[in-house]
């Protein structure tokens, strides 16, 4: 039982960071990872669709501004294929220099929970992660996640042109 625990506290939640900054995505993952969590980063909009579409994240933390696809729209992208293909909800959390009205109102239109002002405070940053991640990864406990990347696995290989944002050829 004791080693049960120890690996539930040890894996907080599953939390991916889309940033194009890779200092702030390398610190992001330093600090989380010390206190838990396991943490997955993309530098853009496209390689966070796809390490989304290939493992579950109990929350995804997205920049606005990214070369390439902006963070709302890569939230869709998530968000529609976990409706398609059934593998789970995760929580999204909006992380930009870029603050003003609108992009909080498209935002939380996409159903965002949290929307943070760059630069931020670690502290604040961290109670913001521990608030939104501790209602999901009890919703979709550590197990479920093992069971939910197995799923896409499967259907991803039966499905290739979900693993790719463009097509790709049968070979």
């Amino acid at each position: 039982m004791s080693g049960l625990t120890t690996a539930v506290e040890t894996e907080k939640a599953y939390v991916l960071i889309i940033d194009d900054d890779p200092l702030l995505t390398k610190t992001l993952k330093k600090v989380l990872g010390r206190e838990g969590y396991f943490v997955d980063t993309a530098s853009n909009g496209e390689e966070g669709i796809r390490k989304a579409k290939s493992g579950f994240f109990h929350l995804v933390l997205c920049d606005i501004r990214m070369p390439g696809l902006d963070g709302l729209m890569t939230i869709q992208h998530i968000k529609d294929f976990q409706k398609k293909a059934g593998v789970g909800k995760s929580g999204f959390i909006v992380i930009t220099a870029y603050d003003s009205d609108e992009n909080r109102q498209n935002a939380f239109q996409l159903g965002v929970t949290d929307f943070l002002v760059k630069p931020f405070d670690l502290d604040k940053f961290l109670g913001v992660i521990e608030h939104n991640a501790s209602p999901l990864a009890q919703e979709t406990p550590i197990e479920e996640v093992q069971k939910l990347n197995q799923r896409l696995k499967r259907l991803l290989s039966a499905l290739p042109h979900y693993d790719q944002p463009k097509p790709n050829p049968r070979t």
